[in-house]
């Protein structure tokens, strides 16, 4: 994706104007590198730590990516988690990209989609099986809930701080009982300028097949109306079981997606990647000139 700043063309792994990347880079707690011709971070965003970087052009990129990645490869190493992230939004054509991720050991992960609504009805209030209540969550349930985002998401699963992210940002918990056992939950967040964000909504996979999510959806955007939400958006995973069209049937339209790719922090994990590569392929380790 490329986009002008000024009088630069910049290639950008996710599109932003030039006061979103000042806004980005500035804020607290983040790292980043500034020269007249790339720019890279790491960003702290929802208990996720992702990369963001923008380039002059293709060929800046290419001499200058991987030098400024390990550069600030050591703070990643002192954040303890278990993997960097990195989106690539709006990407027409990876190949050319796709080599330098891969010699900096990132690998694609999933894909993902921001749904949105934009207009939320106040009188749309769902309507719950007799077998079936919605109640505001309680600490007792953060447990429970916190097994079924686990089981849920399977091998998609994204960093466990980011459900605790979810905890001490929302402004709504939604716990769906049925028969006296929490099945699934929605969480909200904040409400800016009219749109309201919805983090999760998730069901106990046993009961995957039986609308609840689409409860759990309707009750989160009804909630949000109280909030004064006139939108609302959720980010969701297209590879999970019905997600996209349980989002289309309550009049959810897909808006910015992406392809996330992840980085281990386990060293010695990245360099067994690198052996598997060289022995599927063929290529010798180099040192100095000689092979």
């Amino acid at each position: 994706m490329t986009q002008e700043i000024g009088s630069s063309m910049l290639i950008r792994n996710t599109p932003k104007s030039q006061n979103e990347w000042k806004k980005l880079i500035e804020a607290e707690g983040v790292t980043s590198i500034d020269t007249d011709f790339a720019q890279m971070a790491i960003v702290q965003e929802k208990g996720q730590l992702t990369v963001h970087w923008a380039f002059e052009d293709i060929n800046v990129m290419r001499e200058h990516f991987i030098p400024m990645f390990e550069e600030l490869r050591p703070e990643i190493a002192d954040a303890d988690v278990e993997f960097i992230a990195l989106d690539l939004v709006q990407f027409q054509n990876r190949d050319w990209i796709q080599p330098l991720l891969v010699d900096t050991n990132f690998y694609f992960f999933a894909e993902w989609m921001n749904m949105e609504h934009a207009g939320l009805d106040p009188e749309n209030i769902p309507d719950f099986p007799d077998n079936v209540i919605m109640r505001q969550a309680t600490d007792e349930d953060v447990e429970k809930m916190y097994l079924i985002w686990v089981q849920s998401y399977g091998d998609l699963i994204v960093s466990p701080a980011t459900f605790d992210y979810y905890l001490e940002n929302q402004t709504w918990i939604g716990a769906l009982e049925r028969d006296g056992e929490v099945i699934g939950f929605a969480i909200n967040g904040p409400v800016v300028s009219g749109l309201g964000e919805i983090f999760e909504v998730t069901v106990d996979s046993r009961f995957e097949d039986e609308e609840y999510k689409s409860l759990l959806l309707s009750a989160a955007a009804y909630q949000l109306t109280t909030q004064d939400a006139m939108r609302a958006a959720i980010k969701v995973r297209p590879d999970i079981k019905n997600a996209l069209r349980t989002c289309a049937d309550l009049g959810f339209r897909p808006g910015v997606g992406g392809l996330e790719y992840r980085r281990s922090t386990d060293e010695e994990y990245n360099l067994s990647k690198q052996k598997e590569r060289r022995s599927a392929s063929g290529v010798k380790a180099r040192f100095g000139d000689w092979r």
